[in-house]
């Protein structure tokens, strides 16, 4: 197989050298933000609104992208192009650089931007059909403090630690729930519930990110005539669902049907789960 080539400060690389220092404050204090985009037959899911919400994370925590979001733009169709790639996982990180040691920013020094395409690894078939275990955990949702708003922060230590404890209870995810027990989202993903066929989903707040395919799926639920609410949903709101999913630009729109081992509604995939999965990949065709 060809050596994946990987955008890197306005040059492109082989993966084996495409290499940042270790002074780079993405490597020393996780100081950076990243976007994880999905290519569909080279149709970017979403594009403009993954830049949005990295241009507005940037500004929220004092980072000046040297790049337009058209020259970002190019850059990504070209590391598509370079790959021969179609399907895609691309994974856009910005950093605030290579600067001195210490926590003061210098905000003379150039950010470093990566751009790294892969080929699509989808989830099992059985996965959707079936659904997939979640796990809640209280008093555990991050937020950075000093910014308003949730952001894809280079600092994921508190959803890796999360996942894999999920994982090693045998769920899918973790859902974080902050120090009220109210839920925020998943380590990656936002949830959705219904319940008599209401869907519902956290409000946007410094827990809950905006999540892009959370977006797509409000916007579908409104076209369709769906009544849909943005609240605060409770711990006990999620064992009392109807139907329980998850989305993200990798899983799209995904049944959860049991939570720490109790059973959503039937056990099975709930029918405006299985309809707006359906609606979503319906809005690639057109």
């Amino acid at each position: 197989m060809p050596v994946p080539i990987v955008y890197l400060n306005g040059l492109f690389w082989p993966l084996d050298k495409a290499k940042v220092s270790i002074l780079d404050r993405g490597f020393a204090y996780g100081d950076g933000l990243f976007e994880t985009l999905r290519a569909y037959s080279k149709k970017i899911f979403g594009l403009d609104e993954h830049l949005d919400r990295l241009f507005k994370s940037a500004h929220l925590i004092f980072l000046e992208l040297h790049m337009t979001r058209n020259e970002i733009k190019s850059a990504i169709y070209e590391t598509l192009e370079i790959n021969g790639l179609s399907d895609s996982i691309i994974r856009i990180t910005v950093t605030r650089g290579e600067q001195k040691s210490g926590i003061n920013i210098d905000n003379e020094s150039s950010p470093t931007v990566v751009i790294h395409a892969r080929p699509t690894t989808t989830l099992p078939v059985l996965a959707y059909k079936n659904g997939v275990t979640i796990s809640l955990f209280k008093n555990s949702a991050p937020k950075i403090i000093g910014v308003s708003k949730q952001i894809k922060s280079c600092s994921y230590l508190s959803q890796i630690l999360l996942r894999e404890m999920a994982l090693k209870e045998g769920s899918f995810e973790g859902i974080m729930l902050d120090n009220n027990s109210n839920v925020a989202e998943g380590t990656i993903s936002n949830i959705f519930i219904v319940k008599a066929n209401i869907l519902k989903t956290p409000e946007l707040n410094e827990f809950v990110l905006s999540g892009v395919t959370r977006k797509v799926v409000l916007e579908l639920a409104v076209s369709n005539n769906i009544p849909c609410k943005e609240l605060t949903i409770s711990e006990n709101d999620v064992y009392e669902a109807d139907e329980v999913f998850l989305t993200n630009t990798g899983i799209e729109v995904l049944p959860a049907c049991y939570v720490n081992d109790h059973k959503i509604g039937d056990g099975k995939p709930g029918p405006l789960t299985k309809f707006l999965h359906k609606m979503f990949l319906k809005s690639f065709e057109e």
